[in-house]
């Protein structure tokens, strides 16, 4: 996911995993020289964007879902020269321009960022003038107020330093066109009034969802663009209802293997054709590669560097000791 500032607008690219990305902008422009809240609102695969509290943006992720397990570094007021073309490619960034502006109080999961704990570029200093003797512990600095910087408090909490717990999270809620519900102290969920659905009920229409009535044993449900409902199986699973086991074998594959060097994000120059082994072996071993191919290729990252190594892929697949 990337939010950059683009003409005055918030614009948010999010990829669950399926190229191209999605992106979606503010209606409100936010470069006025006032301090504004925004507010991210991801659930499954749909992404809420909201300005000042006002009504979201939503944007639905209505490709694949793909499972993201790689780690990249978290970036906050722009990137390091060796990722921008990387990241111009990734996520279809325009503005690859430092923020120039100041950064408070920023929020993952109701967690406050630490920003003295973090690696800063030159040109980076801390505090926001004038907040810079306000404290706001749960809430915003506002500058330009009539009588002096003001802190802004998040849902649930008061006080002139927004240190004092509110009587409900549910103070100034998102929630659309539903009833907030709060879940703990700092946390609520919305409940959508009848014809409306989403995180913040913001999305009209009756959501019907055929996957509510398809079990599927060792997978989950997907839903294809004619809106049916099928089992997409686990590794070593098959049958409509993925509760039967796949003996072993090879799937083909034909891609640009990737690897990463430092911020640089490499893949080979020409696609690879190797198989993936997947499948049971009943009790009698796991399935791996039995034949293994070595093969020298070329690499080009994102930073215009390049390199030969040797990549190793099975060709076939059986049944082995499980090591």
């Amino acid at each position: 996911m990337a939010v950059e500032l683009y003409q005055g607008h918030v614009r948010v690219s999010y990829d669950p995993g399926s190229y191209p990305s999605s992106a979606i902008y503010s209606a409100e422009t936010i470069n006025d020289g006032q301090f504004h809240t925004v507010e991210l609102v991801t659930f499954e695969q749909t992404v809420n964007l909201s300005i000042d509290g006002g009504s979201p943006m939503t944007m639905d992720g209505f490709g694949k879902p793909h499972t993201l397990t790689s780690e990249a570094p978290l970036y906050v007021g722009g990137m390091p020269v060796d990722v921008n073309s990387a990241a111009f490619r990734l996520w279809q960034i325009l503005n690859g321009t430092s923020f120039h502006g100041c950064i408070r109080n920023l929020y993952i999961n109701h967690e406050l960022q630490d920003f003295t704990k973090t690696q800063m570029k030159p040109g980076v200093v801390p505090g926001c003038e004038p907040c810079r003797k306000l404290y706001c512990l749960h809430g915003l600095c506002q500058p330009d107020a009539a009588h002096g910087p003001v802190c802004h408090c998040e849902p649930g909490w008061a006080g002139p330093h927004c240190d004092q717990q509110g009587p409900s999270p549910c103070q100034g809620h998102k929630c659309v066109h539903g009833d907030c519900v709060p879940l703990d102290a700092l946390s609520y969920s919305c409940q959508c009034h009848d014809g409306y659905h989403g995180a913040l009920c913001s999305q009209q229409g009756e959501l019907y969802n055929p996957c509510k009535s398809l079990h599927c044993g060792h997978g989950h449900c997907q839903i294809s663009d004619r809106g049916e409902a099928a089992c997409e199986c686990q590794s070593g699973y098959t049958g409509q209802l993925c509760d039967q086991e796949s003996a072993c074998r090879g799937e083909p594959v034909r891609d640009h293997p990737q690897v990463q060097r430092g911020y640089a994000i490499c893949q080979t120059t020409r696609p690879v054709s190797w198989v993936e082994c997947r499948g049971s072996c009943q009790g009698q071993g796991c399935c791996t590669g039995l034949r293994l191919k070595r093969r020298k290729v070329t690499f080009e990252c994102s930073d215009g560097s390049s390199f030969v190594e040797e990549v190793e892929k099975a060709s076939k697949c059986g049944c082995a000791r499980c090591m």
